[in-house]
């Protein structure tokens, strides 16, 4: 398992706590020193299956601070933004295997962790 958030973000912090709790030794990477490589973003939108549209932080301060709101942008223009600035991206992002989840959803945590 693969595990990715921003160290000062209380939900990506309790995300982590509890996999931790539940015996999952996963390191916290933190995508907003070090923002995933384009590949690897690409990897996450293809096994999620759903578009760039998910991860994306449409609520967070830096979303607003760019005036995303009212913008259209394509696939690879979210890309460029999501890869470059890791405010932009919606956290914590957990990736097990074929496997993406975008948000803390204990329910699929639990899922992911009883599966191994």
């Amino acid at each position: 398992m693969e595990f990715y958030g921003y160290k000062k973000c209380s939900t990506c912090r309790n995300a982590h706590k509890y996999l931790t709790e539940r015996g999952v030794d996963v390191p916290f990477q933190d995508f907003v020193n070090q923002p995933p490589t384009r590949e690897q973003l690409q990897s996450w939108v293809d096994k999620l299956g759903q578009g760039v549209a998910p991860f994306v932080n449409t609520k967070g301060t830096r979303f607003r601070e760019l005036g995303l709101k009212d913008k259209v942008l394509s696939d690879d223009e979210w890309m460029d933004l999501l890869t470059s600035d890791g405010k932009l991206l919606k956290r914590p992002v957990l990736v097990a295997g074929d496997t993406v989840v975008v948000g803390f959803d204990k329910a699929k945590y639990d899922e992911l962790t009883a599966r191994g």
